[in-house]
Formats: C-alpha cells, structure tokens, sequence
C-alpha cells in the first residue's frame, strides 16, 4: 500500500458519516469474507500486530472539538490494544449460511464504540465445512470503498507460507491527545487557515476571466444537468420506511464468467448487467407485494470513487456518485439491459459523478457545528429506493494469517435494512455488487 502523509482533521465529506450516524442507522461498513481452514483469533492478532505500523490510523480515534469550532480529529488512543477489535465467536448449529446470515447481521448492527478506533474484525466458527468466517467492520468515516481493499491487501499474504514478519523493533508510543484549550486553538487556527485560503482562491480568480467562466460554465452546467433528478422525489416503495435496528446479511452467487457473456453478446459494462439484474429482481419482489412497476422507474445511489492513482493508499472518502435508474417495470431482460446501458451511458456523457462531486463541495463552507446538528435532524428519504456499490475484490489469491486461502466476500454496507448481495464464486475475480434498501 503506498504511503501517504495522513490527515489529521477530517474533511467535510469524512466527518459527514460521523454526523449523520444514529443508533438505527450505523455508517460503517465492511466485509464477511470466507477463508479455508481453521483460523484462530491468536493468529489473526499475531499477524496484524506486526503489520499495524502500516495502518497508522487504525490505532487512532477520533476527537471532538470544543463548540464544534471545526471537524473532528484523529488522534493517537494512548489506552489501544488491539484485542479491543479482535472477536472470536462460534456461529450456533448448524452454522450454515443462513445462520451466518442472521447472526453477522446482528455482530454488524451496533455502532462502533466512539471512543476507540473505528474497526473491529470478528473471527467466525461453526461452519459446517469446517472453514472460518472472518467480518470486518471500518467505519466509513476512516475508508470508502477503494482505500478499504488496500486494507485486505496489508492483512493477507500471496502464499499460504511466508516467513513472519517481524516484529518492530521499536515498539510504538502514542502521541498524548491534546488538551482542550489545545484543541480549540487547532480548531480556530485550521478554520481561519481554510477560510483565508478559500477567499484568497475565489478573489484571485476574479483576475484570470477565462478560468472564472470556465467555472461558472462548468457549475451551470451541473447545476441544470443535476437538478432535475435532485428536484423531483423517487417513487414511494417498501424500502422507503423508518429504519429498525435489525440487520441480515443476503446474498446470491453468479460465476462471473456468465456476467462478462452477458455483455459480450449484448453490451453494456460489468455493472450494467448487475444493476438489470438487481432491478429485475425488485421488480419481481414489488409485484410479488401488489406494487405495481408499469413505468416505474427506482433510483439507486451508486458511489463513484474520484481517487486518482496517486491517491492511491490515501485514506478517508474520495467518492461522489451516480443516481441509476433501475426500471423494475421492464420485464424482458434484454430490454431491461439495453435500458440500464443507455441511462448510464448518459450519466457518464453528463459527467453527472463529476457536477455532483463539484457541488458536494460546496458544504465545506457550512460551519461544522450546523453540519452536526444538522445530521441528528430527523429527513424523510425522498432521493433515493437504493444503494449499489460496486467494490472490486481481489484478483489473485490470497491467504490470511499464512495459511487460509480466501474463498469470496459478500458485502456489507450498513445504515440499511437487509441487503441484498451480489458476489462472484470466483475467489480471483470476486467481484462485489451488494444493494441495500434505505
């Protein structure tokens, strides 16, 4: 994993996961990978307390401001220890998948314990075949989707014997957290320091008129292009309700194989073929429940990562997003494919990740304090019926703790109800496309 200077205060969209969280609705996410053998919780503490000095910011929590003057910090926990985050459990008999499904759902429920680093990883036995379940849970906050596999990439090894790594040879020592007069004077200067550079940038921009233009041209363009969508509510659906506290995990396999046929004889992109299939699988369900589809068209959030590859290895969220069409009311695949293709393809042409990325950043002038207070607000969700993401596993194999090999991942994306989740059975190409209903 590249190295790259961390942060110290979160940015607007970073802090945003903390301020919206509820009880009800956690924001971390994760994944409930499957590996051969027996692994046990000691050999998974062994093997990551020589790694963890490449995980900086996995020993660090974060760090509230006075008056919420700015975003929170992250900073050194001087009482870590990493068998905090390390659970060992044996799933109840049978242990098969539908109670892995019901059981990882109510581990994954809770939120993270704030006053520790965000991350906890659960080491699962009782499976019938005698493997071992492993979930991971990373508040988003800390990772999106692109900078957790870097993660999976430090914890597992390419051969399933390797020397053990050392351990280092200087043990580490937290740096103390700072006191609260310390902290409200980081906080000021930091949003003094922001606000002096934002006016600065604007006011200097004012003097070069081709590149003023250039950005009203491109904010205009977004702002027509993206309203439209923002303005007008998503159909009313089942998904649509007050969120309960009860969570499962669901999945369904695809050999991925039959995924790349479906596009080499009919077009479209890997996640065109997920996305007709997530939709006509909604729309089997909605008409199964007496909801008509007749032209109904649901909207799926897509995350969309804005990471360039010298970002790679950098931390927090670098993400924006595509609001999908998913026509449920379509019921002839094909038809439904060509449809998924041609409106994403317009998504891309309008840059629509790009405007709603640019406008995003607009937030970074609202105060923080109104952010927090604003995200505890209780909101009808009238935008969106789902979430799809799309997080690329690994494309070789892989072991953990120098001997189980990685069988495949079904994702976890929590703050949702049951998720429904796509997952390749090809551990070198475990692909992962997981929905959830909000």
């Amino acid at each position: 994993m590249a190295q790259t200077e961390l942060r110290r205060r979160l940015t607007t969209l970073d802090a945003a996961f903390l301020y919206f969280e509820k009880p009800k609705e956690p924001l971390h996410g994760g994944s409930c990978s499957i590996y051969e053998g027996r692994i046990s919780r000691e050999e998974v503490i062994q093997l990551l307390s020589t790694r963890l000095d490449l995980l900086p910011r996995y020993r660090q929590k974060v760090v509230f401001p006075p008056f919420g003057v700015a975003h929170l910090t992250w900073e050194d926990d001087p009482d870590f220890d990493i068998r905090n985050h390390i659970e060992e459990l044996t799933l109840p008999a049978p242990g098969d998948d539908r109670v892995l499904s019901e059981g990882g759902g109510r581990l994954s429920a809770p939120m993270l314990d704030r006053t520790r680093p965000l991350w906890k990883l659960i080491v699962l036995h009782g499976r019938p075949d005698g493997n071992t379940a492993v979930i991971l849970l990373i508040h988003h906050a800390m990772v999106d989707g692109v900078s957790g596999i870097d993660l999976t990439m430090v914890m597992h090894d390419l051969k399933p014997k390797i020397e053990p790594l050392a351990s280092p040879t200087i043990s580490w020592q937290p740096q103390p957290i700072p006191d609260t007069l310390t902290l409200l004077q980081d906080a000021v200067r930091d949003q003094l320091t922001d606000t002096v550079q934002w006016w600065t940038n604007e006011s200097f921009r004012l003097l070069r008129p081709t590149e003023l233009m250039e950005r009203m041209r491109s904010l205009t363009s977004n702002f027509i292009n993206s309203m439209p969508t923002l303005w007008q509510p998503a159909p009313r659906t089942p998904f649509n309700k007050p969120l309960s506290g009860e969570r499962q995990f669901a999945w369904t396999e695809f050999p991925f194989n039959k995924i790349r046929s479906i596009r080499s004889m009919l077009g479209g992109t890997d996640n065109d073929v997920v996305l007709a299939v997530i939709a006509g699988g909604l729309g089997r369900y909605l008409r199964k429940h007496g909801y008509p589809t007749k032209g109904v068209q649901l909207r799926a959030m897509c995350p969309v990562s804005m990471r360039r590859p010298d970002q790679r290895g950098a931390l927090g969220n670098l993400v924006s997003m595509m609001l999908a069409p998913l026509y449920v009311g379509i019921t002839d695949p094909v038809e439904r494919l060509r449809a998924e293709h041609s409106a994403m393809e317009r998504l891309k042409d309008q840059d629509q990740a790009g405007a709603l990325y640019d406008m995003t950043t607009l937030a970074d002038r609202i105060p923080p304090a109104w952010q927090a207070f604003a995200g505890q607000l209780p909101a009808p969700n009238t935008l969106l019926n789902t979430v799809s993401t799309n997080v690329p596993g690994p494309q070789i194999p892989l072991y953990l703790a120098h001997k189980g090999r990685f069988f495949s991942s079904p994702a976890i994306v929590t703050g949702c109800p049951p998720a429904w989740c796509l997952r390749s059975v090809m551990p070198a190409q475990a692909g992962i496309q997981a929905l959830c209903p909000v």
